[in-house]
């Protein structure tokens, strides 16, 4: 089954100008899309990847779209992420809520998201929740992502986040 994420707004900042208000939208649906791609690769079955991740294949391989949305250092830390997330057999999250993300600060080529997403976390094959570093039980992480523009492209470069019980 899918994770689910209820329709997440794309609003403008009414704190930012006015003028800013489609660029604001683009910025989210860069945001929205790169965590509806993480969370689609975290729910896909972790035998058949850590096998190929055995046999040598890489995290571009393996999870190509996550150029599409990210580069270094947040692509490598993403990579690094799902793939601990499959070598430990985990499955990804069943559900999931993106919030209200928000776009707290934008220039020509850089942009900030603040959001708090939760989660019902990650499980073992036998349904028990993952460990806590790898998003095991479930909650929520609030912080901030930096974009920047990348040849015409929003890409997230970086993030900060801590967990919360709650959003």
């Amino acid at each position: 089954s899918k994770p689910k994420s209820p329709t997440t707004s794309s609003t403008a900042n009414p704190k930012l100008p006015a003028g800013t208000a489609n660029t604001q939208r683009a910025v989210l649906n860069v945001w929205i899309a790169a965590e509806q791609q993480l969370y689609a690769y975290m729910d896909e079955p972790p035998a058949p990847l850590r096998a190929d991740l055995v046999a040598g294949q890489t995290t571009a391989d393996l999870f190509p779209k996550l150029a599409d949305y990210y580069v270094n250092p947040a692509l490598q830390s993403e990579g690094i992420g799902l793939i601990k997330l499959k070598m430990q057999l985990l499955n990804g999250p069943t559900t999931y809520n993106l919030g209200n993300p928000a776009v707290t600060a934008l220039t020509a080529t850089t942009a900030t998201v603040s959001s708090c997403v939760s989660d019902t976390g990650t499980t073992t094959a036998s349904g028990q929740p993952g460990p806590l570093t790898l998003d095991g039980g479930a909650g929520g992480t609030r912080g901030t992502t930096n974009l920047q523009l990348v040849e015409g492209s929003w890409k997230i470069a970086n993030f900060e986040t801590t967990g919360v019980a709650k959003c």
